[in-house]
């Protein structure tokens, strides 16, 4: 496990400009980056987990590496679609996890070279590309895989909840309008903030 090299320093100023993150904060402060998922893997994984519980993704998961073993563009596409789709997946997200691995072999993806040195919107380009790639997707290859310190997925259900839960008055839900001008203050670490949106609402 490791912290991108900008942790401490997010940490330090998240909990400075909001009082109710930082409490969040004190309280799940021991969340650290995977640094041992592949790009493959990473994309793979945000496939699995949308739209369902995260217990319900990691045991899709498992099967998937039961069913696959190592992760890779081989592998993935040497299991093909029946075997995939028999480990939990609906016929769409079997097919977007195809997608994948096939843009990964026509293109020659082995190493995390491929990802490096370019601007991350050139990279959202080449990922909503593949089908079944859509900007949530690529957000989350954005945050957990490329560690960019300042992205903030305000379509998530999860992020939502917990904003509405932690700032709303009332039972009446917050305006996206107002839930931006919240994750506002949090810029220029909001990758940093919505993980500890999701380690406190994953506790609720």
């Amino acid at each position: 496990m490791k912290k991108p090299h900008y942790w401490q320093e997010s940490i330090d100023y998240l909990c400075q400009q909001d009082e109710k993150l930082a409490t969040i904060i004190e309280n799940h402060n021991n969340h650290a980056f995977d640094d041992d998922k592949s790009a493959l893997e990473s994309l793979l994984r945000s496939i699995v987990s949308q739209q369902i519980s995260v217990k319900a993704a990691a045991s899709i998961w498992q099967r998937i590496i039961d069913v696959v073993g190592e992760i890779t563009t081989v592998n993935v596409l040497a299991a093909g679609f029946d075997k995939l789709r028999a480990c939990g997946l609906s016929n769409q997200k079997t097919q977007y996890c195809i997608n994948i691995a096939e843009h990964f072999r026509a293109n020659k993806i082995n190493d995390a070279a491929h990802w490096q040195n370019r601007d991350y919107p050139e990279i959202v380009e080449e990922l909503t590309g593949i089908k079944g790639v859509g900007p949530w997707t690529a957000q989350m290859f954005g945050m957990f895989y490329l560690l960019e310190p300042d992205i903030f997925p305000l379509k998530d259900i999860g992020i939502i909840r917990a904003i509405n839960q932690l700032y709303s008055s009332g039972d009446k839900e917050l305006e996206m309008s107002e839930i931006i001008e919240i994750s506002n203050q949090w810029q220029p670490y909001r990758t940093v903030a919505a993980l500890f949106l999701w380690r406190f609402i994953d506790a609720e």
